[in-house]
Protein backbone atom coordinates (compact mmCIF):
# COMPACT_ATOMS: atom_id res chain seq x y z
CA UNK A 1 0.00 0.00 0.00
CA UNK A 2 1.54 3.16 -0.92
CA UNK A 3 0.62 6.13 0.98
CA UNK A 4 2.78 8.28 0.32
CA UNK A 5 1.80 11.93 0.49
CA UNK A 6 -1.58 10.20 1.98
CA UNK A 7 -3.55 12.56 4.51
CA UNK A 8 -4.22 10.40 8.04
CA UNK A 9 -7.55 10.75 7.05
CA UNK A 10 -7.28 8.85 3.58
CA UNK A 11 -4.72 6.48 5.53
CA UNK A 12 -7.57 5.38 8.06
CA UNK A 13 -10.24 5.16 5.37
CA UNK A 14 -8.09 2.42 3.05
CA UNK A 15 -7.53 0.60 6.44
CA UNK A 16 -10.95 0.52 7.59
CA UNK A 17 -11.93 -0.63 3.92
CA UNK A 18 -9.15 -2.94 4.13
CA UNK A 19 -10.15 -4.42 7.88
CA UNK A 20 -13.52 -4.76 5.89
CA UNK A 21 -11.95 -8.61 5.30
CA UNK A 22 -11.04 -9.60 8.24
CA UNK A 23 -14.25 -8.30 10.04
CA UNK A 24 -16.07 -10.37 8.07
CA UNK A 25 -14.45 -13.29 8.87
CA UNK A 26 -14.72 -12.69 12.94
CA UNK A 27 -18.60 -12.10 12.46
CA UNK A 28 -18.64 -15.43 10.44
CA UNK A 29 -16.98 -17.71 12.87
CA UNK A 30 -19.21 -16.14 16.03
CA UNK A 31 -22.32 -17.13 13.95
CA UNK A 32 -20.65 -20.39 13.41
CA UNK A 33 -19.79 -21.54 16.45
CA UNK A 34 -23.61 -22.04 17.57
CA UNK A 35 -23.29 -25.07 15.03
CA UNK A 36 -19.70 -26.49 14.72
CA UNK A 37 -16.82 -26.94 17.62
CA UNK A 38 -14.20 -24.03 17.86
CA UNK A 39 -11.56 -26.23 16.19
CA UNK A 40 -13.55 -26.15 13.15
CA UNK A 41 -13.98 -22.92 12.90
CA UNK A 42 -11.96 -20.25 11.06
CA UNK A 43 -11.04 -18.05 13.82
CA UNK A 44 -10.61 -18.47 17.88
CA UNK A 45 -14.00 -16.64 19.22
CA UNK A 46 -11.47 -14.60 21.42
CA UNK A 47 -9.83 -13.57 18.28
CA UNK A 48 -13.36 -12.51 16.93
CA UNK A 49 -14.16 -10.37 19.71
CA UNK A 50 -10.86 -8.81 19.79
CA UNK A 51 -11.25 -8.30 15.76
CA UNK A 52 -15.01 -6.72 16.25
CA UNK A 53 -13.74 -4.53 18.97
CA UNK A 54 -10.33 -2.95 17.12
CA UNK A 55 -12.80 -2.39 14.24
CA UNK A 56 -14.92 -0.37 16.42
CA UNK A 57 -12.37 1.74 17.70
CA UNK A 58 -10.63 1.86 14.14
CA UNK A 59 -14.06 3.58 13.03
CA UNK A 60 -14.35 5.91 15.87
CA UNK A 61 -10.44 7.16 15.09
CA UNK A 62 -11.66 7.36 11.39
CA UNK A 63 -14.76 9.75 12.74
CA UNK A 64 -12.81 11.80 14.94
CA UNK A 65 -9.63 12.43 11.93
CA UNK A 66 -12.63 13.03 9.88
CA UNK A 67 -14.37 15.73 12.34
CA UNK A 68 -10.99 17.47 12.81
CA UNK A 69 -10.18 17.89 9.34
CA UNK A 70 -13.36 20.01 8.65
Amino acid sequence: MNMEGASAARILEMLADRFGALQAVAYSSIKLSRYVSECEMSMDLLVAEAVLEFGEDLRNARKIVGESTK
